[in-house]
């Protein structure tokens, strides 16, 4: 006896499934790339770009003059001065790769057939949050160069 309930997926379901399989083939692959374009986007001050830019402008200024405390020398100076902007590349990559890893899990669901609604709204609510957050620095930190 032979099963007569055999599911007939959609274009768009099979296109989701192997867009889902090839990404996860490459996904860290896609991770090393974005990674690596953020962290030079970010290291070229003439792009001026990140994800926190203002805030990253703001605590430069605020761990500017904090180097020479303490005696630690040149090399605690140079690594305080940076540490802006390691925090604002480390979560510009580590939201990034939440990003890529949560669209590759939605298009795994929708290439199975399986109702997204609850996979989408995570990332969809960490979204808005990073874009209020985005807006309240970019209002906070308006004016603020890195001179201070």
């Amino acid at each position: 006896m032979a099963s007569n309930n055999s599911v007939r997926r959609t274009q768009f379901q099979v296109f989701a499934k192997a867009l889902a399989a090839i990404g996860r083939k490459y996904q860290h692959h896609i991770n090393a790339a974005g990674t690596a374009t953020i962290i030079v986007m970010q290291s070229m001050p003439s792009y001026g770009w990140g994800l926190f830019d203002s805030a990253q402008v703001a605590m430069t200024c605020m761990f500017g003059g904090a180097g020479g405390i303490g005696g630690g020398g040149a090399a605690a100076t140079t690594a305080i001065q940076a540490l802006p902007a390691v925090i604002n590349a480390t979560i510009t990559v580590l939201l990034f790769v939440y990003f890529v890893a949560s669209g590759l899990k939605v298009a795994n669901g929708i290439g199975e057939g399986q109702e997204v609604t609850q996979m989408v709204q995570q990332p969809v609510g960490v979204f808005f949050i990073i874009l209020v957050l985005w807006i309240a620095q970019s209002i906070l930190f308006n004016g603020v160069t890195a001179a201070c």
